[in-house]
C-alpha cells in the first residue's frame, strides 16, 4: 500500500511542477485531496472534452448535442431511463459501519469461487481445465456430444486457460 501512496505523490508533484494541476486555495493553506486545472491541465481537458464531442456528437447524424442542468425536475430521470436503468444496491455493514456495492461483493466471491476451484483442479492428477462456454451458446446446440462440436466451439470463443487437453 505505500507503494502505491508514494506513486501517487510522485504522479502528483509531477503534475503540479508541468501546470497540470495545483493545490485548490492553496494560498490559504489549501484543502486536502482537493486540485484545481491549472494552465495545461484546463487545455488537456478542453482538448479531451472537445475530441469526445466531435467523435460522439459531430461525426454522427442522429446524435444532437445538448448542455443541460444537472439538477432536473425527477419525472425527466425516470423518462430517460436513469432511475431504473443505474442503480446500484448498496449493503450496509453495520459492524465496520462501511458500504459496499451489491455487484462488487458477488463479484468478489464469484471470483474467490473460480480460485478454489482452478486450485482444486490443478491439484488433482489428469484433470482438465474447465472449459467456458457462454451458455446461450449451449442452449442453442442443444448439448456438446461429440468432440467435433466442441472444438468447433472452442474456435470461436476461447477458453479463459490456453493449456485446455481434449
Amino acid at each position: 500500500m505505500a507503494n502505491n501512496e508514494d506513486l501517487l505523490k510522485k504522479i502528483i508533484a509531477h503534475a503540479k511542477e508541468y501546470g497540470f494541476v495545483f493545490q485548490s486555495s492553496e494560498i490559504y493553506d489549501g484543502l486536502s485531496a482537493v486540485y484545481d486545472y491549472a494552465q495545461n491541465g484546463s487545455e488537456l481537458k478542453k482538448n479531451i472534452r472537445d475530441y469526445w464531442w466531435k467523435a460522439m456528437v459531430q461525426m454522427h447524424e442522429n446524435i444532437v448535442g445538448i448542455d443541460s442542468a444537472i439538477f432536473m425536475h425527477p419525472t425527466v430521470w425516470k423518462a430517460s431511463g436513469h432511475v431504473d436503468a443505474f442503480n446500484d444496491p448498496m449493503i450496509d455493514n453495520k459492524d465496520s459501519k462501511k458500504r459496499y456495492r451489491a455487484d462488487v461483493l458477488i463479484e468478489d466471491h464469484i471470483a474467490k469461487l473460480e480460485g478454489k476451484i482452478n486450485k482444486e483442479v490443478s491439484t488433482r492428477k489428469n484433470s482438465k481445465v474447465p472449459i467456458h462456454v457462454y451458455w446461450q451458446i449451449s442452449k442453442k446446440l442443444k448439448a456438446l456430444k461429440t468432440d467435433f462440436t466442441l472444438l468447433w466451439i472452442m474456435m470461436i470463443w476461447k477458453p479463459s486457460k490456453p493449456s485446455l487437453k481434449i
